[in-house]
């Protein structure tokens, strides 16, 4: 039967349309380029244009899908200018209410990426997904949490949803390129005291952690995508020196490191012990569990 991606273009996008392709699945895909998709994906998928600010879903898209990967979003990284903020909301939020009213009654499983910034970063907090989330006190916080909501809105006796709440995805185009990147240029870094705990998850296990939720076997609900195992920011500066070469020679402390990351700071200076409780207890078989491997592949482009 049919899948349907949204955010097929993007790194993890790009990943779970390759598996399913190579289990001589039908992929349909939507997106806003339509020949930019047809360029990266081949032409194996079904695409369709979609503007999720202005349009409703495709009714041709939707035929015959049991599963529905929605993993398109204006990426965090960078300055949160009101421009980004609109394009963050309506990307994610307006995107998966639409998704969610057109997916009524069709009897599919609907899962969302979310992200461990969900959480509070607490360095006192430990997060599976159990953990009972507080009211937002960012605006991350706020855009996911409300995310969420519409996506699990849309459950029903015949529709099963799942979120994704996705770690750093570290792959050569992934996590942590932008480190590395820094690091050649003979900028390797601390930032705080390092002992924030990174979330990772090898690109393999983000593919996989979909495939498996996809089956059912996690249940409903959110699940943790990240590895069994997390580094500390320390110790993954320490990985990209080593693998780079360079020398950890700057630490770079809290107050200067919002201005120069803006609205993604919270995701290098707050610590997230996140635990992929579901995965754990139903059995998933992670395929990279050492997070100086996971490291190591990701920066060595394996």
């Amino acid at each position: 039967m049919p899948v349907l991606i949204t955010g097929a273009t993007g790194l993890i996008g790009r990943s779970i349309v390759k598996s399913y392709l190579e289990d001589r699945d039908t992929v349909n895909v939507l997106t806003r380029d339509v020949d930019r998709a047809r360029g990266l994906l081949g032409g194996e998928v079904h695409i369709f244009a979609w503007d999720a600010a202005s349009e409703d879903v495709p009714a041709a898209a939707l035929e015959g899908v049991e599963t529905v990967f929605h993993l398109m979003g204006e990426p965090v990284g960078g300055r949160w200018t009101k421009g980004k903020v609109e394009r963050i909301f309506q990307s994610r939020i307006v995107s998966a209410q639409k998704l969610a009213k057109a997916l009524k009654n069709a009897p599919c499983r609907f899962i969302s990426a979310s992200s461990f910034g969900i959480y509070s970063g607490r360095r006192d907090a430990v997060y599976d997904e159990t953990y009972d989330l507080p009211p937002p006190v960012t605006r991350i916080q706020d855009i996911l949490q409300t995310l969420e909501r519409a996506v699990a809105g849309a459950g029903s006796t015949v529709i099963k949803v799942n979120m994704l709440r996705f770690g750093m995805v570290c792959a050569n185009e992934g996590y942590p390129k932008k480190l590395v990147r820094l690091f050649k240029k003979g900028a390797g870094f601390i930032v705080g005291d390092g002992e924030q705990i990174v979330p990772i998850v090898d690109i393999d296990d983000a593919v996989g952690m979909m495939r498996w939720v996809a089956s059912g076997q996690a249940g409903d609900g959110p699940v943790n995508c990240v590895a069994p195992q997390l580094p500390k920011f320390k110790d993954v500066a320490r990985s990209v020196a080593a693998e780079t070469g360079t020398a950890v020679r700057l630490k770079i402390p809290k107050w200067l490191a919002r201005p120069l990351l803006g609205g993604s700071a919270d995701y290098f200076l707050l610590s997230y012990d996140v635990r992929p409780r579901k995965a754990l207890d139903r059995g998933y078989n992670f395929r990279q569990s050492n997070p100086a491997e996971i490291l190591r592949r990701a920066i060595q482009g394996a």
